[in-house]
């Protein structure tokens, strides 16, 4: 008898936490907004990469699923707003509530831990970061005492793009909008224009950690997986383009020290 009891205890034990764990799931379910379907493992990304534009298939899932949809990357879960009236209700009626930003291996690594404005969680350090951006780069007094540099970079650029028109030349225009934008940083910052060799250096460090921050990791759609980062080689990568950035930037900084001294 005593064995029969151990075995029903062990079923019973077991039935009750399967009943939970069904019961928690529905609960979940009910608490989602609509979606598609999953497949074991991947989730729902297999509608976005088995496509060249992941902008018409979120519109075509919208369309389907609706405004407020519901995703699960990988292990992430994600919720995709689609229509102006749940945008407004995110970013204004709800702003605080969606407030923060996922942790991501590539701004991880370059923006020193997330802890730039665009990238580290809400809280009182981003405060703090949006006051000094809004007190010091976007105020009304800030942008008129920048506009001389804006318009000037700007119209160098086009006399640029019209001398390569003239003689039929390709242009890179992506390159030359990152070199205007370095441009109007380092008058703004510095007050001199950060051009040959070091903003070929700067260009080219841009260019390495955009490729390898902006493409795919593992880890952030699967982060249980993350050690793949370091197997593939995109940890490693990651941190050579950051230092690589870091240290034409320290030139750059000691440049600007070393003439504002003289």
């Amino acid at each position: 008898m005593e064995p029969i009891s151990t075995i029903s205890l062990i079923i019973l034990f077991l039935t009750s936490l399967l009943i939970l764990k069904l019961k928690s799931r529905a609960k979940c379910r009910t608490r989602r907004p609509p979606g598609p379907s999953g497949l074991p493992l991947v989730g729902s990304i297999h509608h976005l990469l088995l496509t060249s534009q992941p902008h018409a298939a979120f519109r075509d899932l919208a369309a389907k699923h609706g405004p407020v949809m519901y995703l699960r990357l990988g292990q992430t879960d994600t919720v995709v707003v689609s229509s102006a009236a749940a945008a407004q209700e995110v970013l204004q009626a709800k702003d605080i509530s969606f407030a923060s930003r996922p942790s991501l291996l590539g701004p991880e690594i370059v923006c020193y831990g997330g802890m730039d404005l665009a990238f580290a969680p809400y809280g009182p350090y981003w405060r703090a970061l949006r006051k000094v951006a809004v007190l010091e780069l976007l105020s009304a007094r800030k942008v008129r005492q920048f506009a001389p540099i804006r318009e000037g970079e700007t119209m160098s650029l086009i006399r640029e793009l019209r001398a390569a028109a003239a003689g039929g030349e390709p242009v890179n225009l992506g390159r030359l909008l990152a070199s205007c934008t370095n441009s109007i940083t380092g008058l703004a910052t510095f007050g001199y224009r950060c051009g040959g060799e070091r903003r070929e250096q700067f260009l080219s460090a841009m260019a390495a950690v955009l490729s390898n921050s902006l493409g795919f990791c593992v880890s952030d759609l699967f982060p249980s997986l993350g050690f793949l980062d370091i197997v593939t080689g995109t940890l490693s990568q990651l941190r050579r383009g950051s230092k690589q950035l870091d240290d034409v930037l320290d030139k750059i900084i000691s440049g600007a020290r070393g003439a504002a001294e003289q």
